[in-house]
């Protein structure tokens, strides 16, 4: 992966965005749809966690969010985003029609040549969204 400026406080939310967004691991039923906890629950919903996780209000949620939002905005930022932390990439290769695609061991040429677009796009795309998501959280 190439170098990017860092930022601790950055990297370490989206981080945790990306371990929320993988359903199922150490984290109860946090990050999935309504419907997957329904099937889960059997038929019941539970609000609240009970401590199994970060809340609708966290951190993680508001990422959450702002992603969706900048999909409606820019979609191609929210896939570059989604594909460079492997957070929820199935949603983009399923949607784009991406065929065998395994992020493990991959770096942003592949990850661009997968969506189609130059490595410089997707590095471009990658910096506003980076930037977006760090508006969104103050950290800017």
């Amino acid at each position: 992966m190439a170098r990017r400026k860092t930022n601790n406080r950055l990297d370490t939310a989206l981080e945790m965005w990306v371990r929320w967004s993988y359903p199922g691991v150490d984290q109860g039923t946090t990050g999935r749809t309504m419907l997957a906890k329904l099937i889960d629950n059997k038929g019941e919903l539970f609000f609240g966690g009970g401590g199994q996780g970060p809340g609708a209000d966290g951190l993680e949620s508001k990422i959450e969010a702002g992603v969706y939002s900048m999909f409606v905005a820019d979609p191609l930022r929210a896939d570059v985003l989604r594909l460079e932390y492997d957070a929820a990439y199935w949603q983009v290769v399923t949607r784009r029609g991406i065929e065998d695609y395994d992020p493990r061991g991959i770096g942003q040429f592949e990850k661009a040549a997968a969506l189609g677009v130059s490595l410089r796009t997707y590095r471009s795309r990658l910096a506003e969204a980076r930037e977006t998501i760090a508006k969104l959280l103050g950290y800017l």
